[in-house]
C-alpha cells in the first residue's frame, strides 16, 4: 500500500513538473516572437529614418545611398554617377558585430551617426563601370579603434538622433542574443 502511495505522489510531482515545464515553454515561445517583432519594427523604423536623413557630403556628385535592414543585417547601397564614371558600392554587416553606436554634432548643427564595426566584419561589393567584384578586409584592423562608419544625417533634432541610437543599440543586443 505504501508503494502505491509513493507512485501516486511521484506521478503528482511529475505532472506538476510537466505542467510547469509546459507553462515555461509556452512563455518562452511568446517571448521569441516579441523579440522578432521588436527587431522587425526597429528595422523598418531605422530603414525609413536612414533613407530620409542621410545626406550627400560631396555636392558635386550625384550620389544616392539606400539602406535596408533585414533582421540582423544592414545593407547600404551607394550609387554615384559623375559625368565620366558611375560607381556602385554595396556594404553589408551584421548588427551583432557593431561594437558601439554614438553620434556627434557637426559645426553646421547637423548630426553624424558613428557605427564602430570591425573592418573584417564588413562585406563589400563594388561595380565600377562594367567591372565588379566583392571583398572584405583581411582582419588585421579588427582591434583598430578607427573602424567607424560615419553617416551624416540631415537633421538638427538631437532627440531624433538619440532615438535612432537607442533603437540601434536595442537591435544590436537582440542580435547578439541570437533573436533574429
Amino acid at each position: 500500500m505504501i508503494q502505491a502511495h509513493l507512485n501516486i505522489d511521484n506521478m503528482k510531482t511529475a505532472t506538476k513538473l510537466l505542467a510547469v515545464t509546459g507553462i515555461v515553454s509556452f512563455g518562452f515561445s511568446l517571448v521569441q516572437p516579441a523579440h522578432a517583432q521588436t527587431l522587425a519594427k526597429n528595422g523598418a523604423w531605422l530603414e525609413k529614418q536612414f533613407n530620409q536623413l542621410t545626406i550627400d557630403d560631396d555636392k558635386d556628385k550625384n550620389e544616392n545611398a539606400t539602406f535596408r535592414f533585414r533582421g540582423c543585417q544592414i545593407n547600404m547601397d551607394v550609387d554615384s554617377k559623375d559625368k565620366d564614371v558611375s560607381v556602385g558600392v554595396n556594404m553589408a554587416w551584421q548588427l551583432k558585430d557593431v561594437r558601439k553606436v554614438s553620434y556627434k554634432k557637426n559645426k553646421d548643427g547637423q548630426y553624424t551617426l558613428l557605427l564602430d564595426v570591425p573592418a573584417d566584419k564588413v562585406k563589400m561589393a563594388m561595380n565600377l563601370g562594367g567591372f565588379g567584384g566583392s571583398f572584405n578586409t583581411d582582419g588585421k584592423d579588427k582591434d583598430n579603434k578607427d573602424n567607424t562608419t560615419s553617416l551624416t544625417f540631415n537633421t538638427k533634432d538631437e532627440s531624433l538622433i538619440k532615438q535612432i541610437k537607442q533603437k540601434l543599440e536595442e537591435s544590436v543586443q537582440l542580435c547578439r542574443q541570437g533573436k533574429n
